[in-house]
């Protein structure tokens, strides 16, 4: 016997090892970490925000998600507290595999398109997003059969209302929130019969919103450009195209054989097969790892100056090779254009090429100033309005989400694979300040390794994030558990932590009353249950609520925010950060509009006394009274006193 051979066999005792101590049974004693009500955060904003110049007559102010990252500039950051303490309370349309949303209009109304379903074929659902109970939907019939996540404005015609904007490949639509149609528009599009397997080239992304034209933009998979009147739905500009070439696919090879052949047949019971007729596994890595598209991400727009940011692919010849595929990705910087014929057209203003691709969906601050991105390659990119690189950050392996942008202390949050992590953009240059405290899952007998597990959503008391437990096979980590954390803005140290149900590629959504949302999209916790299939439940897809408890603990976290956030405000030069302030007014109000929704719940759950009830509320009204430039130093005494009474 050769030692070739030799090695060959002892590789294979050696793996058999390692499989049989990895897959056996685990006698450690399951003894759960238990998280109590969290302290108040000591974070609290310094010097004057960024800000945009944009009105919010059309576009809604960030209270929760009116688009798949928040809002049109993809900050993942929302203006209210989360709940500091919740529980998982249900879990609705478990037929459905959800890759985005959901998103929520002013009402509390819960709006996803599902992409993958056994049985009723549907391209939107709107919840109660209170109760989980089915308020209506769209059917897929031949004039519609599927369509991007929702995108909600505000009607300026109808002060109060909003609009819920939906797009496929052969139709276009606004919706009223009760489900009633305000215009139904064909696209135009048509695939041949003998392209049809093809369909998934001219998926269309999420509409987004340009101001300068009052339009709606939207891009096709493929890199087709699109903008239609907010108005009536006609198209104002001739299609565009971005000049990127399609990517060099990875066709899954990254997934060894035997994991595909154990997590299809799992994933086809639970969801069905794709319109194509493929496995949905298989299909969904092979979209992750490039899928042959041209532009796989949502993008943003700079509602003060209206220019578009598209992360794509290069044109075909960049990367050296003229072989009809790209392996560099690009960010482009586009215009909508008056043509000076009464019509626009889309034209490339700037573009930047990245080696290795880019893995996120651009992000930018409030004031367009800045536009965040990050490569293949783990770096996190700072660039200026005209893609010009400022800084970049080496955060050690490749980010999984596009970057959490927040308003206040120039902070960044970033997620990978394994972690969630604090920059700071100081200016000409980034830091990295501290990487979170993952410990929810401490005491699991089935856990190993936790690990970051979905995109991190920065609220004014903490980050919003999923933490994802399980163990290490062969160097790759299994996820077999899921849950929601708020981390604590200042240290990274987790505040709270519950067990959820499902894995997710979406979003942790963050609704206007502080409830927590999950769209469930198992494909790593389903190679979990494939190779672990009695350590773990089974998957299952839908949308998950994590409806807050201890009310006056969300009410004190409002109000104490509200109170660092007025202070700071006062301080501010009210000529050179009349910008700042005023949108810290906003913000503020929304804040004190989330603590008397939270304290009618603590009064009546018996968690807040009649006579403090009554003491913050009149403290509130006093406070709200003086909200206005030269009234804050006035406000912040009444709010300090209502912060306060939660420390009895």
């Amino acid at each position: 016997m050769n030692s070739r051979k030799i090695i060959s066999l002892l590789l294979i005792v050696i793996a058999g090892v390692v499989l049989f101590k990895t897959l056996g049974d685990d006698e450690r004693l399951h003894n759960p970490k238990v998280f109590g009500p969290p302290e108040k955060t000591q974070w609290k904003p310094v010097g004057p925000r960024v800000a945009g110049q944009h009105s919010y007559d059309i576009i809604p102010e960030p209270d929760t998600f009116s688009a798949i990252h928040a809002n049109g500039a993809n900050s993942d950051a929302v203006w209210g507290v989360a709940a500091p303490m919740f529980e998982l309370d249900w879990v609705v349309e478990p037929g459905y595999f959800v890759g985005n949303g959901p998103l929520f209009d002013n009402e509390g109304n819960l709006y996803f398109s599902p992409q993958f379903y056994h049985g009723e074929r549907v391209v939107l659902v709107s919840l109660d997003g209170k109760t989980g109970e089915r308020r209506w939907t769209i059917p897929a019939d031949s004039d519609i059969q599927k369509s991007s996540a929702a995108f909600i404005l505000n009607d300026p015609e109808n002060p109060g209302s909003q609009i819920i904007y939906i797009i496929g490949y052969n139709r276009l639509m606004a919706l009223r929130p009760d489900g009633s149609m305000i215009w139904s528009k064909d696209t135009g599009l048509s695939i041949p019969v003998s392209e049809l397997s093809n369909k998934a080239k001219g998926k269309f992304h999420s509409f987004n919103y340009h101001p300068a034209t009052d339009s709606l933009v939207s891009v096709t998979k493929a890199g087709a450009l699109f903008a239609y009147s907010r108005k009536s739905g006609e198209l104002i500009a001739p299609i565009g195209q971005i000049p990127g070439a399609p990517a060099i696919s990875g066709n899954g090879t990254n997934i060894p054989d035997f994991v595909l052949n154990k997590v299809d047949p799992l994933m086809d019971e639970a969801f069905g097969k794709t319109d194509e007729g493929l496995s949905l596994f298989s299909s969904a890595v092979n979209y992750i790892y490039g899928g042959g598209g041209i532009v796989t991400n949502f993008f943003s727009i700079d509602p003060d100056s209206s220019r578009i940011y598209m992360a794509a692919t290069a044109p075909d010849t960049e990367d050296g090779t003229e072989d009809g595929r790209s392996e560099l990705g690009a960010i482009y910087a586009l215009g909508l254009i008056d043509d000076g014929k009464g019509r626009f057209e889309f034209q490339v203003l700037n573009r930047k090429t990245f080696q290795g691709g880019t893995g996120s969906t651009p992000a930018l601050s409030a004031d367009g100033q800045r536009l965040y991105v990050s490569d293949n390659e783990g770096h996190v990119i700072a660039l200026d309005s005209e893609l010009a690189e400022v800084w970049r950050v080496d955060v050690g392996e490749p980010l999984v989400a596009s970057i959490t942008v927040a308003a206040d202390n120039n902070e960044l949050y970033v997620v990978t694979a394994s972690d969630v992590i604090q920059l700071i953009d100081n200016g000409d240059q980034g830091s990295r300040a501290w990487t979170a405290e993952l410990t929810g899952f401490d005491g699991y007998a089935n856990v190993d390794v936790q690990s970051n597990g979905l995109t991190a959503t920065a609220t004014a008391n903490g980050v919003v994030i999923m933490i994802g437990g399980g163990k290490k096979l062969l160097g790759k980590t299994l996820m077999l558990h899921v849950g929601m954390g708020l981390l604590d803005r200042e240290t990274g140290k987790l505040r709270y932590f519950t067990e959820g149900r499902e894995d997710s590629l979406a979003m942790s959504v963050v609704a206007a009353d502080g409830s927590i949302y999950v769209a469930h999209s198992p494909l790593r916790r389903a190679v979990g249950k494939a190779i672990y299939p009695e350590l773990t439940p089974h998957v299952t897809g839908g949308i998950a609520r994590f409806k807050p408890i201890r009310l006056d603990l969300l009410a004190r976290d409002a109000i104490c925010a509200a109170e660092a956030r007025a202070v700071n405000a006062s301080t501010l030069n009210q000529v050179t950060e009349q910008a700042a302030i005023t949108t810290d007014i906003r913000q503020i109000k929304v804040l004190l509009k989330q603590a008397d929704g939270a304290m009618i719940k603590a009064l009546s759950d018996g968690d807040l006394t009649a006579e403090d009830a009554s003491m913050v509320g009149n403290l509130l009204k006093q406070s709200s009274s003086y909200l206005t430039p030269l009234g804050l130093t006035e406000s912040v005494g009444h709010l300090a006193k209502a912060c306060t009474v939660f420390d009895l």
